[in-house]
Parts: C-alpha cells; structure tokens; sequence
C-alpha cells in the first residue's frame, strides 16, 4: 500500500514539474485593464492579469473593464476567475446582455462550464471594448481575473484537475487501507481517521470546483458555505480521531473537556453560516480552534512519546506538518501565494501529499502496536487456559513479578480502580494499564492472574458491571443503552451477557429489583 502511495506521489510531482511550468506567455494576447483610479482593493499585476482583494464582503461589487488589443479572427479570448470561490460573477457588454457564473448557480446552466467562472469575450467585443462586471460573494474575495487564450485555458484547467484528482487518488489508496485495518482490528480511532480522511477528499473534490463541475453540476450550492460545513467537519472529526488516536479521556482528561468545547462550538459555528451571520467571525474561529487542536495534539504526542504510553514520532510529524500548512497560509497568502495559481497549486501539490504520507506512517506504526497487544492478549489467554488446567506448570516457570514490591503495584492497582475508575476507557488495553502502573505486560498479565486469580478482561468486566450497578440503584430510570456504554462497554450485547453472568439478573431485572415500587410491594 505505501508503494503505490510512493508511486502516485511521484506521478504527481512529475505532472507539476512538466506541466505548471511549461505554461509560458506565447499564447496570451490582449490586455486587461480595470478603469477605476483607486487601487485600494484590486491591483493590475501584468498586461493580462488583476487581482481583486475585497476580504469579506457581502455587498455586489461593480467593475468596469477595457480589453485592448482586440484578437484576431481566428483566436478566441476567455476572462477566467482562477483559483476563486466566488458565489456568483455576472459579466455583461455595455447593452446589458450578460452572461452568469459562480457556484452559487448550477455549473450546466454557465456558458462554458468549467471548475472556475470562465465568460467567453468574442460576442462581448464585437461593438466595444468595455465590459461590465458585478462579483457578490459571502466568501473572502481574494481573486485573481485573467484574460488567457483557448489553449491556456485547456491547460490551465488540466493542471488543476490533475492536481486535484491525483490528491484525491492518494486519499482514496489511505481511505482504502484504514477500511481494511478496521474491518481487523475495530478500533474507534481506525472509524474517525476513516471519517477525517474522506471529510479531506470532500473538501479537495468541492473546493477545488472539481465536485461541482462533474459530481453535481445540476445543483448550485455557494463554495461559502460549503467551506464552512466541511472545515466544521473536518474539525470535528479531527478531534475525534486525535482524541482516542492519544487516548485523551484516559491520559488528558482536561484536554478531553476542551476538545469536546472545540465539537460543540463548531457545531453552532456551522449552524449559523446558514444564516446571516457575520462569515469571517465563523472563519477566524475556524482558523482559532484548527491551531488550538492541532498545537495540542502535538504536544500530547510529545507526553505520551516520553511517557512511552504511544509511539507518536510519526504522529507528530503529520500534526506538525498541518500546523506549517495553516501558519503559512495565514502569514504568507499574498507574500507566497501572491495572486499566481500556480503557486498555491505547487503549494498544495507539495505539502499535502507530505502530510498523508507521514499521517499513514503514524496510522501504520499504531496498527502494528494494536496487532502486538491483540497478539499479547491471545498469548494470555492462552497462558491463562493453561494454568487452570495445569498448576505444576506454572509452578516450573520463571516469574516476571519477582523484584517488584506486589503490594505496592496492587495498591497502585486498586488506587486506578476504586477511585480514578480506569475501566471506565472502553479502549482501555493490558498495555495502557501497565504503562500507567509502570510494569510490562507479562508483570501485569501474572500479578492479575497468579496474586489476584483474575484476568485482565474478567477484571474490567467486574468492575465495569459494579459501577452500572451503582448508577442504577442511584437513578434507575437510567437508560440501559446510554448505561451500557457510560460504563465502558462497547456494545448492548457485550454488556448484557455480563451483567447476567455476574449478577444472574438482566439490566432491566435489577433495574426493577432495585425501583422504590418493587420493594414496597
């Protein structure tokens, strides 16, 4: 799987070293000019290119255009809005016949559908020079408005739909693996990195234009919002993955409360781009709560990397590399990017598939820890079945707990248990419990299985059916389900078969043995 990763990577880079750059300026021809004397919110870069710098606002914007140099008879000139996510862009002659654009309006219904607004100029220019241009956009206007030919225009838009779908074929190859790993392994933060990377693939497929143009070209739907919703998911999901990827509840529980706040607010923050609501406080939050995650994971990486609970190398890396990606978009747009599309697409071309390849190396090393402990806790088992039927063996063998003080290990033990209630973890492996404790697994595995004659799944059990009996003599109208899985347990079944065994009673008997009702009759 990573060499076809390595592979596609490769296509890609080679595709931008072959292609942005071979798009020189033989072709252009005319000249674009705006005729507005204040340059405060656009600026003419060369003789075929301005670009327009508006940030968040709302309100149309009016601008009137000249094209010099009308083209001969044989060569067609297009004016394109690269690399924007513009609502909607309506250009019209001086006899207000227009033509419309902008992914607020169906892609089918534009004059040349395309994965940016692009307006055909030869019928504009049979009687005048001037053009007329109106933009409306709730997104942030940054865009560039360029004059090519057909031929830069067919290049332009191969580039870029290269570059997009090659991204997307990277996070389709990981999406795959992480389905494969699931269907083994079942771990939740296999199921939310599944979710983070298909929300990445989305965001590539309809920010890029790419999805309106060939996904839905039927159904206008403003790239504005659509940011919105899919960087609320992304952040959504994120948190959830970065959560019990570090096994936050259990190890960071303060950090836990934090990113569940992160959850909630983007919520309502997705909610009220539907409405009115002021867009670029819903951006800048955005931008506030993905450098607060992100930061935080990385240091998390870092304690738990120290405390040797997760090897997070690789995880730190991909964190970081994120981080880098979001600074420098910040800091650097118009001094990196400029108003040049070419360089956000290297940008994009070079960075992300940086960052998926040091993401699946992370995923990969966690997946090969999660294959050991699962190896570890067969061998326990198996070792467990053994003793019971055969205690002259276990009396011959070397015992691992020899040198440690057993009854400090199991008041450390019972401190876990009784009152930080680490069962409580329904991902809690042998593993995180000797890590926190201090001991190998074998040390824990034979101090649960020789000193205490419990194993490492029975114990969570017991005390995992202690606690839901708790909670239901407190609040028996407690519902079984939502009890089920407060107390550890990952699924209704699994809960119900062990209550019955320890109790001899179902959830649902106990709850009613234990109600006021029951006992006064």
């Amino acid at each position: 799987m990573s060499r076809i990763k390595v592979f596609l990577i490769w296509i890609l880079i080679l595709g931008i070293s072959t292609q942005i750059y071979s798009q020189g300026d033989e072709n252009k021809i005319g000249h674009l000019r705006i005729l507005d004397s204040d340059q405060t919110h656009w600026k003419q870069i060369d003789d075929f290119s301005v670009v327009l710098d508006w940030g968040f606002y709302p309100e149309p914007i009016d601008l009137r255009f000249r094209i010099g140099n009308l083209p001969e008879e044989s060569k067609t000139e297009f004016l394109i809005f690269p690399w924007s996510h513009l609502d909607s862009v309506q250009v019209c002659d001086l006899k207000n016949n227009c033509l419309q654009a902008g992914f607020a309006h169906p892609v089918n219904e534009w004059l040349v559908p395309g994965i940016f607004p692009v307006f055909p100029l030869r019928k504009f220019l049979e009687n005048n020079s001037e053009i007329n241009v109106r933009i409306q956009s709730r997104n942030y206007i940054f865009s560039e408005v360029r004059l090519v030919s057909a031929e830069e225009l067919y290049s332009i838009s191969t580039v870029y739909s290269g570059i997009v779908f090659s991204l997307l074929a990277l996070v389709i190859v990981q999406i795959a693996y992480l389905i494969n790993s699931y269907i083994r392994l079942r771990s939740k933060w296999i199921l939310y990195q599944i979710l983070f990377s298909f929300g990445m693939g989305l965001t590539f497929l309809f920010v890029s234009g790419i999805g309106s143009r060939y996904v839905f070209p039927g159904f206008g739907f403003p790239l504005s919002l659509g940011k919105k919703i899919l960087i609320g998911y992304l952040i959504i999901s994120g948190t959830l993955w970065v959560s019990h990827f570090l096994k936050i509840k259990q190890n960071f529980k303060p950090v836990w409360y934090f990113y569940n706040t992160v959850s909630i607010i983007t919520v309502i923050m997705v909610a009220l781009s539907f409405t009115k609501f002021p867009r670029q406080f819903v951006s800048r939050s955005f931008t506030v709560f993905y450098l607060a995650v992100t930061a935080t994971a990385i240091v998390l990486s870092l304690v738990a990397t120290k405390r040797k609970t997760i090897q997070t190398r690789w995880f730190v890396a991909s964190m970081f590399s994120l981080l880098v990606i979001e600074i420098l978009n910040i800091i650097s747009y118009r001094a990196f990017f400029s108003f040049d599309g070419r360089s956000f697409l290297f940008f994009i071309a070079f960075f992300v598939p940086i960052n998926i390849f040091l993401t699946s190396r992370a995923v990969r090393t966690r997946i090969r820890e999660l294959e050991h402990e699962i190896a570890l806790r067969r061998e326990e088992l198996r070792n467990f079945k053994t003793d019971k039927t055969s205690s002259d063996l276990s009396a011959k063998k070397k015992s691992t707990i020899i040198g440690i003080n057993v009854e400090e290990a199991l008041a450390r033990l019972n401190k876990l248990l009784d009152e930080d209630k680490i069962y409580l973890e329904e991902e809690l492996r042998i593993s995180d419990l000797a890590a926190v404790l201090g001991l190998s697994v074998h040390q824990v595995s034979e101090l649960l299985n020789q000193v205490l004659n419990i194993s490492f799944p029975d114990l969570l059990k017991k005390y995992r059916i202690e606690e839901a009996k708790r909670i239901i003599l407190n609040d028996p109208s407690a519902n079984i389900l939502d009890l089920a899985f407060s107390v550890g347990f990952q699924s209704k079944s699994s809960f119900y078969d062990s209550f019955k065994k320890h109790t001899g009673l179902t959830p649902q008997e106990f709850k009613k043995s234990a109600s006021p009702d029951s006992s006064e009759e």
